[in-house]
C-alpha cells in the first residue's frame, strides 16, 4: 500500500528502485491501469530525498506473453511520463532472477550421483519405468504423480538400498521436472539436482549451492541462491548418507552426534527452503539409528518416506527386452538396476552359465569367475586366476572401510596388487587396477579415482574366495586374515558357502579349517574371522572326529545367524556380539548349538519364546523379540489343516524363508516329530510336481530350492497358513 493505493510490489536498495505490478489478464485497459500506477509510485518514491539518485525502473508483469497492445500501451506511458517501464511476462521475469535455460543446459552435463558409477564393462543403458513405494495405505507411486507431488511443494524421503535405482530415480524425476518446465513456458520450477557428496564440509545452503554451480559450470552461482530463495526450483539431493563421515571415535551417542553435525548445512537447506516449494532427498536410510533420526537430522517436520524397490517380473521382462538377452535371471540375483546391467555385459555364453546356476554361491563364483576371464582378454600378460585374486583381496581390505563394498581408493589396490603378486604393479598393472572388474569409478571426474564394489554380494563373494585361500593356508605372512580383524562384523551367508564350496571343490576335507581355527585359537583371535571359520567348517562334511578344543568368539556383529545341529557349534562361545537375526528354525530339542554369553539378539526366527532346552545356552543376554507363534514350526504343525498340508507349509517356509538359498535335503524335517518326517519325502514330491520347488545337488549334497515363479505365492499362503491345502 503507497498513497492508500495497493501496490504489488517494491524494492528499494543502495542503488535502484523496482517496482512490479502482477497481472493474469490480457486487455489492453489493464495494463493502461498498471502502467500509470508504476509511473506514479516511481516518481513518488525516487523524488524522496534519499533516493533522488537512484536509477528506477517498473515492471508489468503478465501471467502470459503481453500482447502488443498491452507491450505500446505500457511504451507511450513510460514515454509520457520519462520513467523506465517494461511489459514482460513472468517467465522473463524468473529468467532475470535465474537463467533456468542456462543452468539446465550445464547441469545435463554433469554426472547424477550414483549414475556416474559405470562398470567398466560396455553396455547400452537401459531405460525402464519406476515406481516408488508409498509411505501406509499409499501403495504404488509413479514417477508422473511424484512429480506433480514436487511441483506443488510436497516434500519426500527417497531410501533404497545401493544399486536399487535412487540416482536413477532421481535424475528421471529430473527429466520431468525439466520437460514440464519448458512446456509450461518456464512457469513451473525448474529441478536443481544436487550431488551431495560434493558438499561434505559445508556450512550453509549458499555454500552448498555455490559449490553445485561450480561442479556443474553454471557461472550464475548468485542468481541460483535467489531462485532457491524464492521458491523458483524444486530440490533433489542425493545421497544424504555420503556426507556423513566414515568414521568416528567414541559410541552410539557420539556416531548419532557426528551425523547431526555433518548433515547440519542439508538440513538448513531443507528448513530455509520456502514452504511452496518441493524437495527430494535420497539416500541410503540404515546409515541412521531409526526414523525419527533420519526425518530430524534431515530438517524435515514429518516421515514422508518412499523407497525404490528392487525390480518386479514385468521391469526385469522390460529390462532384458531393452538389452536384448533371452535368458531369465536366477532367483539368487537382487533385481537391482546397478548388478543386472552388470551382469548382461558379460559374453552371452558366461552369462547364461550364470543365469542357470541353482545356488547362489555356485552362481556368484561364476559371475566373477566369468568377469575375471573377459576382462584378462584385455591384457597380453594377465592370467583370469591372477585377477580373481587381487578381487578377492580387494573385498577383504575393503571391510576395514565404511562398508564392505568400499570406499575403494589407489593405495588398497595397490595393497592388494602387492600381496598376490609379490610387486609393485608396472603400467600395464595399474591399468589392470583402474579396470578392475566388480568394482564402479565414484566419479570419472575425480582425479583420486575412488572405487566401490558395484554390489555386497558381489563384495561378500569375492571375500568368501580369499577367506578359502587363508583357511587352505593359515600361516602365510602377507594374507591381511593372518592378523586380527580391524573389523567387528562376521561374514554374510552366501561368504561363507563361497568359501565351502572353493574347499569342497579342492576337495579338502573339514581338517583344513579345523588347522585355521586352532592357529587362530592359538594365537588369541576371536575375532570375526575366527567366527567365520568355525561357520565355514560347519558347512563342510564332518568326518565325526571328536573335539578337544573350544572356541570363543568376542564382540563380533552378525547380521544374521542360522545355526544347525553341529559338534562344533556345541564347543563355541559367543561373548559380547550382537545378532541381528538369529534362525532356529533347523534345530531339533538337543541341538548341539553355541553357547551365548552376554549377547544382544535383536529377532529369534523359528521359535516363539526359549524352550527349556536352548535356555540355558543364553546367559546374561538380552533378546528384543521372537517369531509369532503361527510363523514357527511347531505353530505350523498345531494348525487346524491336513497333516500333509502342515509339512508342506513348513518346508516352503524353510526355502522361501531365505532368498537366494537351498536348503539341505536334511534341513526339510527339523523341527518336525518324529512321526510326522515319514511324510515329507512324498509331501517333497508333490510340491516338486506342482512347481513350488525343484531338487539339485551340489557336491556330495542334495538341495531343494524354491522355484523363482512361486515366491509370491509362498509368501501368500505363508501369510495366511490356515487356508492352504496341498492337495
Amino acid at each position: 500500500m503507497f498513497r492508500a493505493r495497493e501496490r504489488d510490489g517494491l524494492f528499494v536498495n543502495h542503488e535502484e528502485i523496482h517496482a512490479y505490478e502482477f497481472t493474469t489478464l490480457g486487455q489492453k485497459d489493464k495494463a493502461v491501469k498498471d502502467g500509470e500506477k508504476l509511473a506514479e509510485l516511481l516518481a513518488a518514491v525516487g523524488g524522496l530525498s534519499d533516493n533522488t539518485f537512484k536509477s528506477r525502473t517498473g515492471w508489468f508483469v503478465t501471467r502470459d506473453e503481453p500482447t502488443a497492445d498491452q507491450r505500446s500501451a505500457v511504451m507511450a506511458i513510460a514515454k509520457a511520463r520519462s520513467e523506465r517501464i517494461h511489459a514482460i511476462s513472468i517467465a522473463v521475469l524468473h529468467q532475470r532472477i535465474c537463467n533456468s535455460e542456462m543452468y539446465l543446459q550445464a547441469r545435463g552435463n554433469a554426472p547424477f550421483g550414483s549414475i556416474s558409477y559405470k562398470s567398466r564393462l560396455d553396455s547400452a543403458p537401459q531405460n525402464v519405468p519406476v515406481q516408488l513405494v508409498g509411505p501406509g495405505a499409499a501403495g504404488l507411486l509413479s514417477l508422473e504423480a511424484m512429480t506433480s507431488r514436487l511441483q506443488q511443494g510436497g516434500r519426500a524421503l527417497l531410501v533404497g538400498n545401493y544399486g536399487v535405482g535412487k540416482s536413477h530415480t532421481l535424475r528421471e524425476l529430473y527429466g520431468q521436472l525439466r520437460k514440464s518446465h519448458f512446456k509450461s513456458g518456464k512457469l513451473t520450477p525448474f529441478p536443481v539436482h544436487i550431488n551431495l557428496r560434493d558438499c561434505a564440509g559445508l556450512r550453509t545452503p549458499a555454500e552448498i549451492l555455490r559449490r553445485h554451480a561450480e561442479e556443474v559450470g553454471f557461472e550464475h552461482a548468485d542468481g541460483l541462491i535467489s531462485a532457491w530463495r524464492a521458491g523458483s526450483c524444486v530440490l533433489l539431493l542425493d545421497g544424504f548418507d555420503e556426507v556423513v563421515p566414515s568414521r568416528w571415535l567414541g559410541g552410539a551417542v557420539d556416531l548419532r552426534t557426528v551425523r547431526w553435525e555433518a548433515l547440519s548445512p542439508i538440513r538448513r537447506l531443507v528448513s530455509e527452503t520456502p514452504p511452496h516449494a518441493g524437495i527430494i532427498v535420497a539416500g541410503r536410510s540404515h546409515y541412521f539409528s531409526g526414523q525419527s533420526e533420519m526425518v530430524s537430522a534431515l530438517g524435515f517436520s514429518a516421515l514422508d518416506q518412499f523407497s525404490v524397490p528392487d525390480f518386479d517380473e514385468d521391469q526385469l521382462r522390460e529390462f532384458f527386452r531393452q538389452a536384448g538377452v533371452e535368458w531369465s535371471v536366477p532367483d539368487w540375483v537382487p533385481m537391482r538396476p546397478l548388478l543386472l546391467g552388470y551382469l548382461i555385459a558379460i559374453d552371452a555364453s558366461d552369462a547364461e552359465s550364470v543365469a542357470g546356476s541353482v545356488s547362489r554361491s555356485e552362481g556368484w563364483r561364476l559371475f566373477i569367475e566369468a568377469i575375471c576371464e573377459r576382462e584378462a582378454q584385455m591384457f597380453s600378460a594377465v592370467r583370469p586366476e591372477t585377477i580373481k585374486n587381487i578381487v578377492s583381496r580387494v573385498a577383504t581390505l575393503a571391510r576395514s572401510r565404511s562398508d564392505v563394498t568400499g570406499p575403494v581408493d589407489m593405495d588398497l589396490l595397490r595393497s592388494a596388487f602387492v600381496a598376490v603378486n609379490g610387486r609393485q604393479p608396472d603400467e600395464e598393472g595399474v591399468q589392470l587396477l583402474m579396470r578392475l572388474p566388480g568394482l564402479a569409478v565414484a566419479d570419472p571426474s575425480d582425479e583420486a579415482e575412488v572405487r566401490q564394489f558395484v554390489d555386497r554380494d558381489l563384495a561378500d563373494t569375492a571375500y568368501g574366495l580369499d577367506l578359502a585361500a587363508y583357511a587352505v593356508d593359515p600361516f602365510e605372512e602377507l594374507h591381511p586374515l593372518g592378523s586380527v580383524a580391524s573389523w567387528v562384523a562376521a561374514a554374510s551367508d552366501l561368504a561363507i558357502e563361497v568359501a565351502a564350496g572353493v574347499l569342497l571343490n579342492l576337495q579338502l576335507s573339514v581338517g583344513t579349517t579345523l588347522a585355521a581355527l586352532s592357529a587362530r585359537e592359538k594365537a588369541s583371535q576371536f575375532d570375526a574371522v575366527m567366527a567365520d571359520l568355525i561357520r565355514l567348517a560347519v558347512e563342510l562334511p564332518w568326518d565325526g572326529r571328536k573335539l578337544t578344543k573350544s572356541y570363543l568368539v568376542s564382540g563380533v556383529y552378525f547380521e544374521q545367524l542360522v545355526l544347525s545341529d553341529h559338534p562344533l557349534f556345541q564347543v563355541s562361545t559367543l561373548q559380547n556380539c550382537v545378532v541381528e537375526r538369529l534362525d532356529l528354525s533347523g534345530l531339533d530339542e538337543g541341538s548341539s548349538i553355541p553357547h551365548f554369553e552376554k549377547a544382544l539378539v535383536g529377532f529369534i526366527d523359528g521359535v516363539a519364546s526359549l524352550p527349556d532346552w536352548l535356555a540355558s545356552h543364553f546367559a546374561s543376554c538380552e533378546i528384543d523379540r521372537f517369531s509369532v507363534a503361527t510363523q514357527t514350526t511347531a505353530g505350523i504343525m498345531t494348525l487346524g489343516i491336513d497333516r500333509e498340508s502342515r509339512i508342506a507349509l513348513s518346508i516352503l517356509k524353510k526355502i522361501f524363508g531365505q532368498r537366494g538359498s537351498a536348503r539341505k535335503e536334511g534341513a526339510l524335517s527339523r523341527g518336525l516329530s518324529l512321526s510326522d518326517r515319514p511324510a515329507v519325502p512324498a509331501v517333497v514330491e508333490e510340491l516338486i510336481s506342482q512347481g513350488w520347488i525343484f531338487r539339485t545337488s551340489s557336491g556330495h549334497e542334495t538341495l531343494y530350492a524354491g522355484v523363482k515363479g512361486r515366491r509370491r505365492d509362498a509368501n501368500r499362503v505363508l501369510d495366511s497358513p490356515a487356508d492352504f491345502k496341498l492337495q
